[in-house]
Formats: C-alpha cells, sequence, structure tokens
C-alpha cells in the first residue's frame, strides 16, 4: 500500500510488530525517525493511526489520516478508517460523507457499499441502507452473512426487502469483515484483528 523505505524497514517491521501485539505505546515510542523521514512519514502516519485508534485516540487519529489524504485520497483504507474513527467520536453524518467520498473512486467496493448501509440505518435512513446492503452482498455473497448477525442493521430488521436479502441462500461465513490496519478496524477497538469488515465499520 503505503511504501517503506529500505533504510527504515526493520524499525517499520518492528512497529508493527507492537501493534500487532497490541502495545500501541511502544510504537508511538518508535516512530519519530519514521515521521521525520519525508519518504517514510506517510507509512509512519499509517502505524501512527493504528496506534491511536487502539488507545481510543480518535480526533488525533483524524487529524494524520487528513494529511494521508493530501497524497494518498485513492487508498479505500483512508475512507474506511476515517468512517470508523467518526462513527465513535459521534459523528455519522461524517461516517456517510466518507463511505460517499470512497464509492465515488471505487464503486464495486463491497464493503463501501455495507458500511454505507450500516451507517445509514443508524441515522434511520431505512430504504437506503438496504438498498446499500443490497448492493454489497450482489458484489460478494458474504455480506449477507455478516448482515444477519451485524448489530448496526438492527434498525432494518423489520423491512420486508432485509428481510427477504437474508433469506436468500449464502455460502459465505459469519466473519466480520472492519476496517483494520490497512483496510480498517473492529468493535473491539483492534485494528489488528481481521479482514476489512462492514458491520462495525
Amino acid at each position: 500500500m503505503i511504501p517503506v523505505p529500505r533504510t527504515l524497514q526493520r524499525l517499520a517491521d518492528e512497529i508493527d510488530g507492537w501493534l500487532d501485539l497490541r502495545c500501541p505505546e511502544r510504537a508511538i515510542d518508535l516512530l519519530g525517525p519514521m515521521l521525520g523521514d519525508p519518504e517514510g512519514r506517510a507509512a509512519g502516519l499509517t502505524m501512527r493511526v493504528r496506534a491511536y485508534v487502539r488507545q481510543g485516540r480518535y480526533a488525533e487519529a483524524l487529524v494524520d489520516l487528513a494529511e494521508l489524504r493530501q497524497s494518498y485520497a485513492e487508498l479505500e483504507w483512508i475512507e474506511l478508517t476515517e468512517a470508523w474513527c467518526r462513527k465513535r467520536s459521534d459523528d455519522l453524518p461524517g461516517a456517510v460523507r466518507c463511505m460517499e467520498r470512497l464509492l465515488q473512486r471505487h464503486p464495486r467496493s463491497g464493503i463501501g457499499h455495507f458500511n454505507l448501509g450500516c451507517y445509514l440505518a443508524l441515522v434511520g435512513d431505512v430504504a437506503r441502507a438496504v438498498d446499500e446492503v443490497t448492493i454489497a452482498c450482489g458484489i460478494d455473497e458474504e455480506f449477507r452473512s455478516l448482515a444477519r448477525d451485524e448489530p448496526d442493521l438492527d434498525a432494518l430488521r423489520t423491512d420486508g426487502g432485509f428481510r427477504q436479502l437474508l433469506r436468500a441462500r449464502t455460502g459465505g461465513h459469519n466473519d466480520e469483515a472492519e476496517p483494520l490496519d490497512d483496510e480498517g478496524f473492529d468493535d473491539d477497538d483492534d485494528p489488528d484483528d481481521g479482514p476489512a469488515a462492514p458491520g462495525n465499520n
């Protein structure tokens, strides 16, 4: 995704290891050389975002994401992670805007449609939420399994179209897909535990 200069690769691996071990404070302590190197700064910012998210420091993560967007606006991870932080900062309209921006660039993003559906359900836009989740399921059948247990979609449970969508056959498994690391984070505020997932968007 974002390149790391060879001279900083070993340091980046160490920082990544501390993040994997769920020790964000240790990772942050080591980030100085990466953040101070013009070629390593972007990779360092992504690591600091992961650390901030684990610590629940969403406002600080949003500042770093804004800087990253200046050079890497096309990356899905940036919009997914910003939306994830905005939801946890009680800014659901901001989370919706993030997913709308993502889908303008990547209209076939299943996770983008699914997460947008989740955020729309949370703000009470049921009809549009059902449409977005339906699109996500059309792109990737696995989202149908995710939708069955996703609490963010509880407002849709009595909608006939949504119930019909859930009754359709599925062969997927029931792993949660969250924006994590390069894709997103999960509801345990763990940026390192899973695939890019919806639900907890």
